[in-house]
């Protein structure tokens, strides 16, 4: 399907929220792309669809085709990164500043052991957003990107925050007078959704030991304040406001309520007077506002045990007072009501460690980084690896063509090594009459072998192999990792071999003429007798290949054995005579 280069395709989680969200306000009101979003949500798909906003079902044949046709894909993760072709861009606009562990860091990545996969994410990903320096830093580190692939753009959700009329949209969500009280906004970060991360808050909201809705309430009531609360959305299924018991003055928001009023926490950010969080991100984007943060952390040598943080000491990251208990809770939020703002100093301080723009036109940045991408044309290294993975196993097959790196050794005498190597490019064939290809190499009569490797991986077969010692045709030749079958050679490991013995008087030229088929690609059809005589081919292969198992575990004992440890001396010196005498 042809590409169109004005189509943008939207994604998040939660749908229609976050870095995608803010992006899309920007390209929807100042530029004449086509925009389109994916939703996972039925009844926000048909939310979307009532007010006019292009949009598809996850999964949906209109889903893949808008996906499979735009130029432009934006995430808050990876989500498209496995659907992405070279002549698109994917862009991870991502969702916050990493306070605690991601990428390769994260325990949650290893317990899962998908570093392969992530590595092909993020190399599928063309730009990935930050908010400064050390943000820009640490997601490369973490997520073992190209750094180069990371922008200091800001978070286009952070323009919303800037913009939005905040109480006007909050007055949409609850039934209180906004004007005229005192507001917190309490957002802890996931807790249930992706694995053990500290306490599960299972016995109340704020996880405290001495939690008292009676006092926190009256507390609430004389000062004519509110907690506004919502959980992770990940961990909006898992958590109900009757999970609890809750203080009259605490407000449970869920994501349903924002989603119908197509309300994101940015809109309504500016509407409070404080914010109350334990390790979510969400406290560096407030810092933007200029306002009071709490940390509510009662469990906070548990969470650096379970997933950690990216700096031994995150209070060194945290500008404001850190609680673990209800009466410090309450004594800071009283503190805040009267106007005591111990901490404006600190976040002043730090704000250009989290912040290189304060502006609110991040979108601006971004949009002006993705046309950009196309003039740029980056190239991510791991791209070029592309063909270390069979047919569609992975997306990076894609970006390698149909070449392979093939190596000539030549041994002398001393055994193979990397001094005495020629290099070849092989075109492999995706059909099944494949390509003619052939290597010269110049030997005389010191010259005892040649190793031919057609490829690193076994991903080239060989077929029609022809040698020549000069005039004469040669049929003497070992494989290593692969077996012959109706005159193919098809391998079966990895550093495919096939070793050819050498015995002439003089100069000449060893020519090997072959065809070189993309296995991967043509495998099917090329190999169809072998296919049919599968039982017979395992077989041989595994007789093969325990054969050079064995082969090696002998060679292996003889090399670590004390004869031959204390008899290297008399190798050295007869290798010292044989250089000297050539």
């Amino acid at each position: 399907m042809s590409i169109e280069q004005k189509l943008i395709v939207f994604g998040s989680d939660p749908d229609f929220a976050d870095n995608p969200r803010g992006f899309w306000e920007y390209i929807n009101e100042n530029t004449d792309y086509q925009t389109c979003w994916i939703i996972k949500n039925q009844t926000m798909y048909e939310l979307l669809k009532s007010k006019g906003i292009e949009c598809a079902l996850e999964g949906s044949d209109y889903a893949d085709e808008m996906v499979d046709k735009a130029h432009y894909l934006i995430t808050s993760s990876f989500d498209f990164a496995y659907k992405k072709r070279p002549e698109q861009v994917h862009i991870a606009a991502w969702h916050g500043f990493p306070l605690k562990v991601i990428g390769f860091f994260d325990s949650a990545t290893a317990s899962k052991n998908n570093y392969d996969g992530l590595k092909i994410v993020t190399t599928q990903t063309d730009l990935v957003t930050a908010t400064s320096r050390f943000s820009h830093l640490t997601l490369s580190g973490m997520f073992a990107i190209d750094p180069r692939k990371v922008s200091e753009t800001g978070y286009p959700r952070n323009d919303i925050m800037f913009h939005s009329d905040a109480k006007k949209e909050l007055q949409k969500l609850v039934d209180i007078n906004v004007e005229d009280s005192k507001l917190f906004f309490y957002l802890p970060t996931m807790r249930k959704g992706l694995k053990d991360e500290g306490e599960h808050f299972e016995k109340n909201i704020f996880n405290y030991q001495d939690y008292n809705v009676e006092e926190l309430d009256e507390f609430l009531e004389k000062k004519n304040a509110y907690i506004v609360a919502k959980v992770h959305f990940a961990d909006n299924e898992l958590y109900k406001s009757g999970d609890f018991k809750l203080p009259e003055r605490l407000i449970f928001l869920d994501t349903d309520i924002m989603n119908s009023n197509m309300c994101t926490i940015y809109h309504i950010m500016d509407a409070f007077d404080g914010l109350i969080t334990d390790y979510s991100s969400i406290y560096v984007d407030y810092l933007l506002l200029d306002k009071p943060i709490i940390f509510s952390c009662p469990d906070i040598e548990k969470y650096r045990a379970d997933r950690g943080f990216i700096v031994d000491d995150p209070a060194l990251l945290m500008p404001g007072a850190i609680v673990k208990a209800q009466d410090q809770l309450i004594k800071t939020m009283s503190d805040i009501i009267n106007g005591d703002d111990t901490y404006k100093e600190t976040r002043k301080n730090l704000m250009p460690f989290f912040h290189n723009h304060l502006d609110g036109r991040s979108s601006e940045r971004l949009f002006e980084e993705m046309i950009n991408l196309d003039v740029q044309n980056r190239v991510d290294s791991g791209k070029q690896v592309g063909h270390l993975f069979q047919k569609n196993v992975s997306p990076l097959d894609q970006y390698v063509d149909n070449e392979v790196q093939a190596e000539i050794f030549i041994d002398r005498g001393a055994g193979f090594n990397e001094d005495d190597k020629l290099i070849k490019r092989l075109r492999l064939s995706d059909t099944q009459d494949g390509t003619i290809s052939s290597v010269e190499i110049d030997v005389d009569e010191n010259v005892k072998m040649v190793r031919f490797d057609p490829d690193d991986i076994g991903r080239a077969v060989i077929s029609s192999l022809e040698i020549y010692c000069g005039d004469q045709k040669q049929q003497n030749y070992s494989i290593i990792g692969g077996h012959e079958y109706n005159g193919q050679i098809c391998f079966s490991s990895v550093d495919p071999q096939i070793i050819i013995p050498v015995n002439v008087d003089s100069s000449c030229k060893l020519k090997l003429v072959f065809n070189s088929h993309d296995f991967y690609s043509c495998g099917g059809k090329l190999i169809e007798g072998v296919i049919n005589d599968n039982a017979v081919l395992n077989n041989n292969l595994t007789e093969k290949n325990d054969e050079i198992n064995r082969l090696r575990t002998e060679l292996n004992t003889v090399y670590s054995s004390t004869s031959w440890k204390m008899t290297g001396w008399y190798r050295k010196l007869g290798d010292f005579i044989k250089g000297r005498n050539r």
